[in-house]
């Protein structure tokens, strides 16, 4: 079944970013289901392609080793995953994310970015565009 906790979809309409929205309560079980879902949309095509990640609904990370299932998150991730703009000042998930830039060796992982609204992250996707393009 597919999870509710967190929603997966595009973004935009040329398919350039991923919006992956958590809602209060999601577990590690929702997580690995949404990124199944987004591995799937990064593999339909064939360019680029941004993640922007709203967890301020979210709230708390689960139980569990967060670390270690947010690494291996990124490990396995299609090669044309871009840019993971997170959007909330959840500090706990801030603090991981920053703790798994420094461990992981991942690309991934070194393309993480903070913003506070959805707006900041879709802005800062654009600069980015513009640099890359």
């Amino acid at each position: 079944g597919i999870s509710m906790t967190i929603q997966v979809k595009w973004d935009d309409e040329q398919q350039r970013a991923i919006l992956m929205t958590y809602e209060a309560g999601w577990t590690w079980n929702d997580y690995f289901s949404a990124k199944i879902e987004i591995d799937n949309l990064l593999r339909s095509v064939k360019y680029t392609v941004h993640i922007i990640s709203d967890s301020r609904i979210g709230g708390m990370v689960p139980r569990g080793n967060a670390l270690t299932n947010f690494a291996s998150a990124f490990q396995t991730a299609p090669n044309n995953i871009g840019l993971v703009v997170v959007v909330g000042g959840n500090i706990i998930f801030r603090s991981l994310l920053h703790l798994l830039q420094t461990v992981s060796l991942n690309r991934a992982a070194n393309n993480i970015c903070f913003a506070y609204t959805q707006e900041e992250a879709r802005e800062l996707l654009q600069e980015r565009l513009r640099i890359a393009s």
